[in-house]
């Protein structure tokens, strides 16, 4: 079986870097936007046997369930690598063959990148999807679930080539442009705006840029 597993930081307490630039309440509506979107997605696209995210915030749960996806419940808030990799190992107690690791900041992600990565996960053990400066990591894809640990954060994507490398593991780099693209800073979240001025989140965010601006 194949596992797509998302993490979900509180939202309270997300996006942490746009500080400035969009008040704590506007931050959070994003979060949950951004978190709202990808579920869609993921259940959208195919081949994937189940969903399961990740989380202690409450409502992202109740959404969770609503979508029909799993919820794995923390009881605390971890970082990134330590809820990915928990998450994991559930995973494999309830029979997962392979986990897909995914972010909820990559607004421009499609159902048919996730698709790709889903296929190709089934003939490689291990696949990255870098971010799109070429630093950090914004999809991990690992059969079995535990085959290397998580090293999400600054310098994650040659961190995790190189846990491959200390296991003997041929790691494939797939280069999925949604995938790739994330929002993290001011800089991020105008380049998105020009590439989707129409999307949902793009609509969202603009009148809150604004009144901050004014602010």
């Amino acid at each position: 079986m194949i596992f797509a597993l998302l993490p979900v930081k509180a939202p309270q307490q997300a996006k942490q870097r746009l500080n400035g630039l969009l008040t704590g309440p506007q931050r959070e509506g994003l979060a949950r936007a951004l978190y709202e979107e990808m579920l869609e997605k993921l259940c959208a696209a195919r081949g994937l046997d189940r969903i399961a995210v990740v989380t202690s915030d409450e409502p992202t749960a109740r959404q969770a369930s609503r979508s029909g996806a799993l919820v794995f419940e923390e009881l605390e808030q971890m970082g990134h690598s330590q809820s990915a990799d928990a998450a994991a190992r559930r995973a494999l107690e309830l029979g997962a063959r392979t986990v897909i690791l995914l972010p909820i900041d990559v607004p421009l992600a499609t159902p048919a990148e996730i698709e790709e990565l889903v296929a190709e996960a089934r003939r490689h053990s291990l696949l990255i999807v870098p971010s799109e400066d070429g630093t950090g990591t914004n999809a991990l894809a690992r059969t079995p679930p535990d085959l290397i640990p998580s090293c999400f954060g600054p310098g994650s994507f040659l961190a995790h080539l190189e846990q491959a490398r200390a296991r003997g593991v041929a790691a494939r780099v797939m280069r999925l442009p949604g995938l790739m693209f994330d929002v993290d800073t001011p800089a991020d979240l105008a380049e998105f705006v020009r590439r989707a001025p129409d999307s949902r989140i793009a609509q969202l965010v603009q009148p809150q840029w604004a009144s901050s601006s004014q602010g």
